[in-house]
């Protein structure tokens, strides 16, 4: 066998050919003709690799006449071809493409012993779970812990057309928030001290008196209007509407509200449309996005909470007497207008140092 009587440039290929490969099998066979090419005797080689000396004596034959260490590789197995992938490949994508809930299952993620039970009421074949992981695998799927995901929702991508609407503003236009609080005659409780081990309680007359505020912030200046009202109807809102008609007469007045009944109302729209006055729909539940809000709770916590009045046109007199006290530049830091994070900031900055 001449594979014993290899050059030196021989076997620097040899052992380039160790450092480089990725094949156990091939770096064994390798490794057992270059030290059989270094006068090592086959038992010492078969004892060092963990083999029989057959084996030994089959690499050496084989790369003895060509000096070729393609001679080594095993040849190309096809082996059992995996059924799932080429039968129900289209069937198991479009599964993992919707939810198991959606099939009646109570899980909202598909796992291998959920496939196994959907293919096999499906074509009426159980494969193993092995299968199933290697043909995920093969399709391009991992094991993946999932993360929770704020669905899209359509009426939040409103806030880009608000923006839109809000730049294309003229010098002489205004745009206003606006909003409507309940005020009742029973306060609003917070915390307070009492005793360990007994419930705090707050004595009630029985009645209730509740006044409704309709309520509008000027987003440049701060400037407010306010209107209470004993109830929050259609009439109601279309009477706030003419104050702020009288007060911004000539303006061309943007509007910021919710879909309330009240101001959904067919007489409400058109008398907003008589007085130019443009409505902009705020997204459904999203009552963050109204700087009113912010406003409101902040006048309930000074004025209305642990606080019991003898009326409630007292409280409603002090409550809008507390709010109209604010200057414009403390109504806005009080309602979030300042803050980097609130959704219209950068507008509303510009606006605010322009009418400054």
């Amino acid at each position: 066998m001449n594979s014993r009587n290899l050059t030196a440039q021989e076997q620097r290929r040899l052992e380039a050919a160790l450092r480089h490969t990725q094949d156990a099998r091939q770096y064994r066979r390798t490794l057992a003709i270059l030290e059989y090419s270094r006068g090592k005797g086959v038992v010492e080689i078969a004892r060092m690799l963990r083999v029989t000396r057959q084996s030994v004596y089959n690499w050496i034959v084989k790369f003895a006449p060509s000096h070729d260490l393609a001679q080594l590789a095993d040849a190309p197995r096809c082996g059992r071809p995996a059924r799932c992938r080429q039968q129900h490949q289209p069937l198991l994508d479009q599964l993992l493409q919707c939810r198991p809930d959606e099939l009646g299952y109570w899980a909202t993620q598909w796992t291998v012993p959920l496939l196994q039970e959907q293919l096999w009421h499906s074509t009426g074949e159980k494969y193993s779970e092995a299968t199933l992981r290697r043909t995920l695998h093969g399709m391009g799927y991992v094991w993946k812990r999932a993360r929770y995901v704020l669905a899209p929702d359509p009426e939040r991508e409103k806030k880009n057309q608000i923006r839109r609407a809000l730049r294309c503003l003229p010098a002489r236009g205004a745009v206003l928030a606006q909003d409507e609080t309940d005020l009742l005659l029973c306060p609003p409780l917070r915390k307070q001290w009492a005793r360990q081990g007994q419930p705090a309680s707050v004595l009630l007359g029985g009645g209730n008196a509740r006044r409704v505020i309709f309520g509008a912030m000027n987003l440049a200046t701060g400037h407010r209007l306010w209107l209470p009202r004993r109830r929050q109807r259609a009439e109601d809102f279309q009477a706030f509407l003419r104050q702020v008609h009288a007060q911004y007469r000539g303006w061309q007045v943007l509007l910021l509200v919710d879909r309330d009944a009240s101001h959904t109302a067919h007489q409400s729209i058109r008398l907003a449309q008589q007085f130019k006055i443009r409505l902009l729909w705020l997204p459904k539940r999203c009552p963050e996005l109204n700087p009113m809000e912010a406003l409101w709770g902040h006048a309930k916590n000074v004025v209305s909470a642990n606080r019991q009045y003898a009326n409630i046109d007292c409280q409603v007199k002090r409550f809008i007497d507390y709010l109209s006290a604010l200057t414009g530049k403390q109504a806005l830091q009080t309602a979030g207008m300042f803050s980097k994070h609130f959704w219209l900031h950068r507008i509303a900055s510009i606006k605010f140092c322009r009418s400054a």
